[in-house]
């Protein structure tokens, strides 16, 4: 492909319209928002992206001589355009996300139909594409999964194939190539940037993909036969709670009056900051028991001696929890005065959930309430070491500035979260042969579903489908060759297509043919038809008698049309229009109403309580013949959320579930969601009735 010239390509891109089409309708609209968040986040690292490339191709060790010279030519080409690059890349990834999105718009069946298979060979020029985009693919693959089912649901498509998915990681690499290709002037450099994209070299497709289902999933676009509201009752069910706790501790707050609180030097944590600061740390931690009498006059008020109380609280509730590992609780005690610090400083710690010192305290008992879940975890846990290094973090810190600060949790809490998802990363490879096999199931299913919905709209609206043998033929046989070819799209683009066309062909052989020049157009296109028909039955390896009896019956029915007398008069002609019609709208209106659409049990609980479902989650199953029950982590989630598999929490299989069989377990109370209510959150609810009514009975008093 030749480069054009930066100046002609910079301003065409500046003057030429946009292709946007004007919002009409939500979807639109919607569309229009994701197109936007891909095309910013995008925007925003590809300075950094130009750089790392540019950083790339002048680092020419261990290259050919000729190799070297080509990449420092075209690394100090774009290090000079730099800015053209950066438009381009941004301006072609615009175009292309358009394009894609273009695509999916149903496009009319052409007469006469192709019924050539799709050479593979045709798509040799995307081998080098395709390549460079193959393990982003399987890095996202979840996360690509879950977006173009959303968009599937949100276009009424009963399914979007991976490679029309218009957000895919090959999108985004060919926006960049394109504009490198307009940047070099030198037809050496056009191969030289592929090769080095590649994981931590590129855009951040997890961010991105986020993102966007993130904004589908806020628009109301759930994923396929998953209610819409379903989705946010879990959420609104924790903001109520929220809402709940916060007005407990408000009117806890408030309870101190004026002159009390001034008295006692008012809401400035100062004081009593300096002093705790200056106390001796000794091997087991400060407890907060007994801080009040200990601390000078004057240094706390009754907001002051409301947060130790509430603390206070917290802490005794992890003591006193059983469930969390021993070594996990005396870990969590350790921060008891860096928690207090750190609440003293921001009241924030009781009414935000995200508050990072809040945060860290729910991670760390939820860590070892897992912990006391695997009986086979050692002290060498990688968990174990990270859980330690957090409170080492914070506590660190607090020594040295007199209180730990929110960047100190915070760094806490992050390195706490990616020892998290690491571990998630290792469990998932661990089971990577269940995975992959869910995953072909899923697809498989949703082949299947595809395939069925197609053959059942073409059955509702063709003219030929009044054949009887036609119609069972393609609810049952070709029904099978439409799963098969979805299944096969991946690797031949292009054979849904065919097997689509063929049997929109089949249907119109099948329809009266009242015109001797149709009849002619029929006897042509025979042969082509019946030799992809056998092709495709071949595929699904139907060879028995019945493909024989349905090819003569199919013969016979040709005949019959191409004998059938000519000499119709015009009213006829018009007669028989007008009842092919009828039969027609017949037809649409049986089939809406011998399968009626199946709409979610929006008020099941078991339902909702399986959608609600999040990866990490622990369930309780019943045990059987006498066994004791069994708790198991929910450590991997079909993309369509059809298959669930469960892990011992060793990074070991226990067993996998379909969605309505996980149901059908909450629903008969065989199986049981374990509390998941983050421990600070209940702590401080337990504790806001006790204070609030020692408050009742002679107020909180101030040391």
């Amino acid at each position: 492909m030749p480069a054009l010239p930066i100046a002609h390509i910079m301003t065409a891109a500046a003057t030429s319209p946009a292709a946007v089409p004007t919002t009409v309708s939500p979807r639109h609209a919607l569309l229009e928002g994701l197109i936007a968040t891909a095309t910013a986040m995008a925007a925003e690292e590809l300075r950094a992206l130009t750089t790392g490339i540019v950083a790339a191709l002048l680092d020419g060790t261990a290259q050919a001589d000729g190799a070297l010279q080509a990449r420092l030519r075209a690394g100090n080409l774009l290090r000079e355009r730099q800015f053209a690059f950066l438009h381009l890349a941004s301006a072609a990834l615009e175009r292309e996300l358009r394009g894609a999105i273009a695509q999916l718009r149903p496009a009319p069946v052409a007469s006469p139909l192709d019924l050539a298979l799709v050479p593979y060979e045709a798509m040799d020029q995307q081998v080098t594409l395709d390549s460079v985009a193959r393990p982003f693919d399987s890095e996202h693959a979840d996360a690509l999964a879950a977006l173009g089912a959303r968009l599937a649901v949100m276009l009424d498509r009963p399914v979007l194939r991976a490679r029309q998915n218009p957000f895919r990681p090959e999108v985004f690499i060919g926006a960049l190539q394109q504009a490198w290709v307009a940047c070099q002037g030198d037809e050496t450099a056009v191969p030289l940037l592929l090769p080095l994209l590649r994981p931590g070299r590129c855009y951040d497709f997890g961010a991105i993909l986020a993102a966007l289902n993130l904004a589908l999933e806020r628009a109301g676009v759930a994923l396929p036969g998953r209610p819409k509201a379903a989705a946010h009752d879990a959420s609104a069910g924790r903001r109520q709670q929220e809402a709940v706790l916060a007005d407990g501790l408000q009117r806890l707050f408030a309870r101190a009056p004026a002159p009390a609180e001034a008295a006692a030097g008012g809401a400035d944590a100062g004081p009593l900051l300096a002093w705790l600061a200056a106390q001796p740390r000794g091997a087991g931690g400060t407890r907060l028991h007994g801080l009040k009498a200990q601390a000078p006059a004057g240094t706390v008020s009754h907001t002051h001696a409301t947060t130790i109380d509430l603390l206070d609280a917290v802490f005794d509730t992890v003591a006193a929890d059983g469930d969390i590992a021993a070594d996990i609780r005396d870990l969590i005690q350790l921060a008891q005065l860096p928690v207090l610090k750190a609440a003293l400083r921001d009241q924030g710690f009781f009414f935000e959930a995200d508050h990072p010192a809040r945060r860290l305290l729910d991670l760390l008992s939820r860590m070892g309430w897992e912990r006391a879940q695997v009986p086979a975890a050692g002290p060498h846990d990688p968990l174990l070491a990270a859980m330690r290094h957090s409170v080492a973090t914070v506590t660190a810190d607090g020594a040295a500035d007199g209180g730990a600060n929110e960047t100190a949790f915070a760094q806490a809490v992050t390195a706490l979260e990616a020892s998290l998802r690491a571990d998630e990363a290792a469990t998932e490879a661990a089971l990577a042969a269940p995975v992959a096999a869910a995953l072909r199931q899923e697809r498989q299913a949703a082949a299947a579903q595809a395939a069925r919905a197609a053959v059942a709209q073409r059955l509702a609206e063709a003219e030929g489908a009044g054949n009887a043998a036609v119609a069972a033929f393609l609810r049952t046989r070709w029904t099978d060759v439409l799963t098969v070819a979805h299944t096969l799209e991946e690797r031949k683009p292009g054979a849904v297509r065919n097997a689509m066309q063929a049997m929109d062909e089949l249907l119109w052989s099948v329809a009266p043919k009242a015109a001797a020049d149709e009849r002619r157009r029929l006897i042509a296109r025979l042969p082509a038809l019946l030799a992809v028909l056998n092709r495709w039955l071949d595929v699904i390896r139907w060879q028995d008698a019945e493909r024989l009896r349905f090819f003569a019956e199919l013969a016979e029915c040709h005949a019959a049309l191409v004998r059938a007398p000519l000499d119709l008069a015009p009213a006829r002609q018009v007669a028989l229009a007008v009842e092919a019609t009828r039969l027609a709208a017949e037809r649409r209106q049986a089939t809406a109403v011998a399968a009626p659409p199946v709409a979610a049990p929006l008020a099941d609980p078991a339902v909702q309580a399986v959608d609600a479902l999040v990866r990490g989650a622990w369930l309780e199953f019943a045990g059987t013949a006498g066994s004791a029950p069994r708790r198991v982590k929910l450590a991997w989630i079909s993309p369509l959320r059809t298959l669930y598999i469960f892990s011992n929490g060793a990074r070991e299989e226990a067993f996998s579930l379909a969605h309505d069989v996980l149901a059908r377990h909450l629903r008969e109370g065989s199986a049981t969601v374990l509390a998941a209510e983050p421990l600070v959150t209940r702590a401080l609810g337990r504790a806001i009735g006790a204070l609030a009514g020692n408050d009742a009975d002679g107020g909180v008093r101030a040391a």
